[in-house]
């Protein structure tokens, strides 16, 4: 049951973790800082924000869609280590996995006929798969998908429900579909804007609308495996469309 100390609280949090985020992202994506190689840092200021924010709100990582076992094991604690999670995690991973190829096959055939009215191709389309497949892949399952899902869809998504007075509804039901739309417009907007504060742009604040897919994924799936997942095919498929 939400209070007015909690609500305050959520919003206080929420801000101090997204404004340092932001000042941190935009200190990492200018141009002195990319040709010293700390662009490849955001990802990890986004992980630390995500797991730091979590554990100082309540330890509760079901709760934010995180089962981390072994590393945060949440109120109830889990006995088993981090490796033996791991593993008995695959079949869920498998089929959040078979979940997000199923929505972008529905979703990208759309996505690709809208993304010429704001974008234009920098090159020849390919799949960006020709130099290093497995570090392609890698990098932007792990290094992008996974730390900006941690944050958005994990933390932010979760402390907006409770900015809102919706505690727990991503855990606990399905919440009404007025009360979702709130969340997923104003966690998107604030993935769109962390992005144009990285590369100025309205082809950046773009991706405000395939946040909206992967923040109703999370809420569907109740964690946001499917989410990263998603995340990771829609990236490749935007370097696809770009001809990078």
């Amino acid at each position: 049951m939400s209070t007015p100390d909690t609500i305050q609280r959520a919003r206080r949090h929420l801000l101090v973790a997204y404004g340092l985020v932001n000042v941190l992202v935009f200190a990492l994506s200018r141009p002195a800082a990319v040709r010293r190689d700390l662009h490849g840092l955001i990802g990890v200021v986004f992980l630390v924000a995500a797991l730091r924010g979590v554990s100082r709100d309540d330890d509760d990582t079901e709760r934010y869609g995180i089962r981390l076992e072994g590393l945060i094991p949440g109120h109830q604690g889990d006995p088993r280590s981090l490796p033996r999670a791991l593993i008995e995690a695959i079949p869920s991973a498998v089929r959040e996995l078979g979940v997000a190829a199923l929505v972008a096959a529905v979703v990208l055939p759309v996505y690709s006929l809208a993304w010429p009215l704001i974008n234009q191709p920098i090159g020849p389309r390919h799949l960006p798969f020709s130099h290093d497949p497995v570090a392609t892949l890698l990098g932007e399952v792990v290094a992008v998908a996974l730390t900006e899902e941690l944050f958005f869809r994990g933390y932010v998504q979760t402390r907006l429900a409770d900015a809102l007075g919706l505690a727990d509804f991503t855990r606990t039901r399905k919440p009404p579909f007025a009360d979702a739309a709130r969340v997923l417009v104003l966690t998107s907007a604030l993935f769109a804007l962390t992005h144009v504060i990285a590369e100025p742009g309205i082809g950046r604040a773009a991706v405000f609308f395939p946040s909206l897919l992967f923040g109703a994924v999370r809420i569907w799936r109740g964690g946001i495996g499917a989410a990263v997942a998603l995340h990771a095919i829609f990236n490749v498929f935007e370097r696809y469309l770009e001809g990078r």
